[in-house]
C-alpha cells in the first residue's frame, strides 16, 4: 500500500513539476493569407520564395504603414526583410510559400 502511494505522489510530482521546453523561432514558411506576428522581441529576417511564382509579400506596421512590398518571381532570390516587430502584419498573396529565416 505504501509503495502504491510513494509511486502515485512520485509520478504526480514529476509531471508537476517538469517544465516543457519551448522552441526558438528559426524559420517560418507562410502561404497565402494574413498573419499577425507576436513576437516579444524584434529580429532581422530575410525570406525566400519556395513555392511556385509568383507570390507577392507585403509587411505592414503596428500603425498601417507600408514597410516592405515584394513580388516574388526567382525561387533562388533572397531578400533581406529588415526588422520585423511584434504588432506587425505579414500578408502572402499568390500561389507562392515564402519561407521567413532570422538572419
Amino acid at each position: 500500500m505504501k509503495s502504491r502511494i510513494l509511486i502515485i505522489v512520485f509520478l504526480l510530482s514529476t509531471f508537476a513539476l517538469t517544465e516543457i521546453p519551448k522552441a526558438i523561432f528559426v524559420s517560418d514558411t507562410y502561404k497565402q493569407g494574413v498573419y499577425n506576428i507576436s513576437e516579444q522581441k524584434e529580429f532581422l529576417a530575410e525570406a525566400k520564395l519556395v513555392g511556385p511564382p509568383p507570390a507577392t509579400f507585403i509587411i505592414i506596421d503596428l500603425n498601417g504603414n507600408e514597410k516592405f512590398f515584394k513580388r516574388f518571381d526567382d525561387p533562388s532570390e533572397i531578400i533581406n526583410l529588415g526588422y520585423i516587430r511584434d504588432g506587425d502584419l505579414i500578408i502572402v498573396a499568390g500561389k507562392g510559400e515564402i519561407a521567413v529565416n532570422r538572419s
